[in-house]
């Protein structure tokens, strides 16, 4: 059984220092920890990268990565790259008698996606694909009315997915909308929730106070946590109009994160004179995790979203969140259990469910996040492929 992990785009469509993103994300996580669950395993991570002319290769913590070039790209999700599929389908011609190929697709609605489930041979090749919160064409073209202007293409696309996702075995979906969506194309494919992990240091019991002292803050306020990219989708905009309305006057916001909106919106509250909402940029690593257990609740009032690490992070810290009924979000969190489930772009939600949590009594919420832990979810994906691959 040999394991090939796909991501279907540039990164550098995303991130600046996307030499280094390409180690960070979903798919490289799942090899490295599959890698340190099994290190027999035969392992790669493949992407496509418009910045690149040629191929290069490169082995971490034993898993070796072949980042192609693209051949075209348009935007996100709009990346084909001929050289991996080539490469993917030399790979599938080399497999000899029961010898099997997992193919783990992250982000499959996408064109690379397409391209090689119209083209890979399900002999000897088992397809899982992994959601990563996107959509299918006709859905987002009800969410971006610009997309009506490329009515071909987006019918193209999704007459792709109608042919070509009943090839797919596996599906590990983020929300009840696209498990929906899923059984009505690829009714004889198995659908399962399954989110990225998170570490074992995250469920670490440490003093309030102490990382208070550590980050500077004061030991008498309340504080309320927004850890995310910073631009009006994430919901920025309501979160600031609701903050001077706290009833809590000891109440202060502290944003963690950067992003296309952060001098927007770091502006914007100078102007509004809200003077308990505090910018602080990106944090990672323990300083990120002290934010988290110094702080009295988290928020993420997002437009959309799949399954977002954050609320996991937060709740393996114990830390209540408020969080919009999107994506995975109802099946991660339940309202008045871990948290609080608000409407999408409503600042009274905002404002009440921020002064309903901090008057909340401490609670065990810690227990729910076990699920999330990047052992459990390993051990249940090589179940699969296992599973699968004796088909």
């Amino acid at each position: 059984m040999k394991i090939i992990q796909i991501n279907t785009f540039s990164h550098s469509l995303l991130m600046m220092d996307f030499e280094k993103d390409i180690y960070k994300n979903w798919y490289a996580q799942v090899a490295f920890k599959l890698k340190e669950e099994d290190s027999n395993l035969d392992i790669e991570c493949w992407t496509p990268e418009r910045k690149y002319k040629k191929e290069e290769q490169k082995e971490v913590n034993g898993v070796k990565f072949r980042i192609f070039p693209s051949t075209f790209c348009v935007r996100h999700g709009m990346d084909i790259s001929i050289p991996l599929v080539k490469a993917l389908l030399e790979e599938q011609k080399k497999l000899k008698g029961d010898e099997k190929l997992i193919i783990h697709i992250h982000g499959y609605h996408s064109w690379l996606s397409y391209l090689i489930l119209s083209l890979i041979k399900k002999r000897n090749a088992r397809i899982f694909a992994q959601h990563h919160g996107d959509k299918s064409p006709f859905k987002n073209m009800r969410k971006y009315k610009r997309m009506a202007l490329f009515l071909p293409a987006v019918i193209l696309m999704q007459f792709a997915e109608n042919m070509f996702f009943k090839k797919i075995d596996v599906f590990y979906s983020l929300s009840d909308e696209e498990r929906g969506y899923l059984k009505n194309i690829a009714p004889k494919s198995k659908i399962k929730f399954q989110t990225m992990g998170i570490e074992d240091k995250n469920f670490a019991i440490e003093s309030k106070n102490k990382a208070r002292k550590k980050l500077g803050l004061s030991l008498d306020k309340k504080y309320i946590i927004y850890l995310g990219r910073i631009k009006t989708t994430k919901g920025i905009k309501e979160l600031l109009e609701a903050m001077p309305q706290i009833e809590d006057k000891t109440a202060e916001l502290i944003l963690i994160g950067e992003g296309s909106d952060y001098k927007k919106y770091k502006d914007y509250a100078a102007k509004k004179n809200i003077a308990n909402a505090n910018f602080v940029g990106a944090k990672y690593g323990d300083e990120k995790l002290d934010y988290l257990t110094a702080g009295d609740c988290l928020i993420l009032p997002s437009h959309t979203e799949g399954a977002p690490v954050v609320l996991m992070e937060a709740i393996a810290k114990n830390l209540p969140v408020i969080a919009t009924d999107v994506g995975g979000i109802p099946k991660m969190i339940k309202n008045g259990r871990e948290g609080i489930i608000i409407k999408v772009k409503s600042r009274e939600d905002i404002i009440s469910s921020i002064n309903q949590i901090l008057k909340w009594r401490k609670k065990n919420i810690r227990k729910y996040a076990n699920v999330y832990k990047w052992k459990s979810i390993i051990k249940a994906t090589l179940k699969d492929y296992k599973d699968e691959a004796k088909r």
